[in-house]
């Protein structure tokens, strides 16, 4: 009875689940607007053909090439006893007319054979005209041998002599074992101008653009440097291009050895150049003097490029594909260092024996902003007196003597070990060289960074193809310098914070437990309404209120209430898990980090940083931040017990705890995680340039805008095949690593 039993609710949840399946799929797919006729549409499907053929050619090779006419004898009508002559079919190209001879409005049949495998062929009818006049009757593509057939229909345009039916398509120019000199025109002036200066040390060019926008500018650039403004009149500031921000008619900028030596207002610009410079990588920007914009661009000398040759747009897919690599690198390393230290933060198992009293929870919580007002001080007095120093050498001398200053001093004054607790005066001391020692870690962390500052920019010029490293090594002082304030508001907010866990801890050891219970209400009280109160601050921040009443008296006595509420409720033994609550605290912000997308992220950075790579990588570190914080927490969580109850056993504090019990268990899954992060940065990466963060993304969304899908195929060819690199190097990676 019980096996029936069982059996028919078996079937009725069969059933059930049928029909909620059902349901749920009926609503998905009208929410989601299935509609099949569309996919039996013919002119869709032509789209998807088409779109799906582009994307099977990527533009990576660039063949320039030349027109190429072939034309046929054909008679309209056909007269009586005329012959059209036989076409030479031993001819490499040819051209076949079937009839030959046919009345206006006929069809006939053309046949091409010798021409480009798979290129269009326009057809045209080149009638008697003592003017040079065609009309065009039909397109055809040649197929994989260059041979194509089509048929056509004779336009009304009679004669009694030989008229032609031409077939005209594009010859490709050179090939890979024979390459040729192409030259272009880039100019316009109709001359072959050579790449390089000519002996006479002069060019006139000619710009048309001058003559018709009055009191033009001209920005001569020089491998995409302005090194030169000029104007017919006077002056102005460009606002785009390369020249955006500079002064029309300021002259010669630095030293490059290319200048403009004279402008006619009708655009008639003197080049001088020393003989034999290379002119091939400058060009002239034209900007209109009334709304500061380039209004156009001519290049000095004509181009001479080898046929065939690397496409443009794959040596900017190759330029930009780099760019993604380093950005993913980038923001996998900065979100990396981020999480580390912060994945213990949200390891539960780590937080939730962290207990502390309430006097020391409400001395830790005022002194956050304390420590941050002394930090800031601290930070700007830092500032104020490394500025002081105006020599790069005085500060090199700085950077080396104030570490073994510090270094000297930390042992004399701390090198004896004490076998008694340290009086009060002691610990004075103490505190004094500790403060002491931050203040003088803050001026140096600004001398240094002003000495790499100036060092880089200095040596950068004298790198050649290395001036990166010295571009990197001016870009770290920058950092060193811009975090000061944040390193002295965090070193002396935990300095504040250790010095009343020691006051609470003493409080706790000698005062009463009635004594401690009034002690805790007036510094819970205060805490609470100090913290309610700062983040009434950053509310009004985002929502300016405009008003204390919401944002100051209500969060204070509120803040305060709460405070008095927690202290009375905990008696002396009962300790406040501060563990737990900073682990839903650090879980809270992750899962918040991770549920912005950093194609969002990357809009926010865009405005803070402007447009480019920097803002796609910032982006992407915060998002890596928050994800492999999770992961590195979870996998803290799940570590065995074992070893951490034998480093405890030993009486090891909670840092070596961490260092010899946790830290040998997740290294081999933190280093998989962060490959497979770097491999996710890599295609995430690719799709924030869509909104301006920089990397392949750019060109790619640039080519599906244009519904240029053969130059967007090269950019997604690179993406699958740096993807496929990456996976292929992560697995050996993990192979010999984890």
């Amino acid at each position: 009875m019980a096996d029936k039993n069982r059996k028919k609710r078996r079937r009725r949840a069969i059933i059930l689940g049928g029909l909620i399946a059902f349901l749920l799929y009926g609503l998905a797919v009208q929410k989601t607007d299935v509609d099949l006729a569309e996919i039996q549409s013919t002119q869709r499907r032509e789209s998807l053909v088409r779109i799906m053929r582009a994307l099977a050619h990527p533009t990576l090779i660039r063949y320039d090439s030349e027109e190429l006419t072939i034309s046929a004898d054909m008679l309209v009508p056909c007269p009586d006893g005329a012959e059209v002559p036989a076409v030479d079919t031993t001819q490499a190209t040819y051209l076949i007319v079937t009839p030959s001879c046919a009345d206006p409005g006929a069809t006939v049949t053309v046949e091409g054979h010798g021409f480009t495998p798979n290129f269009d062929v326009t057809v045209e009818f080149r009638p008697e005209s003592d003017f040079d006049i065609t009309r065009r009757m039909d397109s055809f593509t040649t197929d994989d041998s260059g041979n194509f057939t089509g048929s056509v229909t004779i336009p009304n345009r009679e004669s009694e002599n030989f008229q032609q039916v031409e077939a005209t398509t594009s010859v490709r120019v050179g090939s890979w074992l024979h390459r040729v000199v192409v030259w272009t025109d880039a100019n316009n002036n109709g001359v072959r101008d050579e790449e390089e200066m000519g002996p006479s040390g002069t060019l006139t060019l000619e710009i048309p653009d001058v003559a018709t926008i009055p009191g033009a500018g001209l920005a001569l650039v020089v491998g995409d440097k302005v090194v030169q403004t000029v104007t017919t009149d006077g002056d102005f500031t460009a606002i785009g291009g390369p020249a955006a921000g500079l002064q029309m008619n300021a002259g010669v900028i630095g030293d490059a050895p290319i200048t403009i030596d004279s402008l006619s207002p009708e655009g008639a610009a003197q080049i001088s150049a020393p003989a034999g410079t290379d002119l091939s990588g400058a060009e002239i920007l034209v900007y209109n003097p009334v709304t500061g914009d380039r209004a156009g661009i001519q290049a000095i000398t004509d181009t001479f490029e080898l046929s065939p040759r690397l496409d443009k747009n794959a040596t900017d897919t190759l330029d930009k594909i780099i760019e993604t690599v380093f950005m993913a690198f980038l923001a996998t390393t900065l979100g990396t260092f981020i999480a580390l230290p912060l994945s213990f933060m949200a390891a539960r198992n780590l937080m939730r024996d962290i207990r502390t009293t309430v006097t020391n929870l409400a001395l830790n919580l005022l002194a956050i902003p304390v420590g941050g007002f002394v930090g800031l001080w601290v930070s700007r007095w830092a500032r104020g007196l490394a500025g002081l120093v105006g020599s790069d050498w005085l500060n090199l001398l700085l950077v080396i003597a104030l570490p073994i200053a510090l270094i000297a001093t930390l042992r004399a004054v701390l090198s004896e070990e004490d076998t008694e607790a340290p009086t009060s005066s002691e610990r004075a001391i103490q505190m004094a060289i500790t403060i002491a020692s931050g203040f003088v870690v803050a001026i140096w962390t600004y001398v240094a960074g002003t000495l790499l500052q100036h060092v880089g920019r200095a040596i950068q010029p004298n790198l050649g193809v290395f001036g990166f490293l010295g571009n990197f090594i001016a870009i770290v002082g920058e950092v060193a310098r811009l975090l000061l304030p944040v390193i002295a508001i965090l070193g002396t907010v935990g300095l504040m914070m250790n010095f009343g866990s020691k006051i609470g801890f003493a409080l706790n050891d000698r005062m009463s437990a009635q004594a401690i219970r009034s002690v805790n209400l007036p510094l819970a009280a205060a805490a609470g309404a100090v913290i309610a109160v700062m983040l009434g601050f950053i509310v009004d921040w985002f929502y300016q209120f405009g008003s204390p009443l919401p944002t100051f008296w209500i969060p204070l006595i509120v803040g305060a209430l709460i405070g008095v509420y927690l202290a009375a409720r905990r008696k002396r033994s009962q300790g406040v898990s501060v563990g737990m609550i900073v682990y839903y605290m650090a879980r809270t912000l992750f899962n918040t980090l991770r549920s912005i997308e950093p194609l969002v992220m990357v809009i926010v950075f865009v405005v803070w940083v402007g447009f480019g790579p920097f803002a796609g990588s910032l982006a992407l570190s915060l998002h890596t931040a928050a994800s492999l914080a999770k992961l590195y927490s979870e996998q803290v969580e799940s570590i065995a017990t074992g070893p951490i109850e034998a480093v405890r056993a030993t009486g090891a504090t909670r840092m070596q705890t961490i260092i010899y019990g946790v830290v040998p268990q997740i290294v081999p899954p933190y280093l998989s995680f962060t490959m497979y992060r770097w491999d996710i940065n890599v295609r995430m990466s690719t799709i924030i340039g869509f909104a301006g963060g920089g990397g392949i993304g750019f060109l790619l969304q640039q080519n599906i805008n244009l519904l240029h899908y053969r130059d967007a195929a090269a950019q997604m060819l690179a993406i699958a095949i740096v993807v496929a690199t990456m996976d292929w190097v992560s697995a050996r990676l993990r192979e010999r690593l984890v």
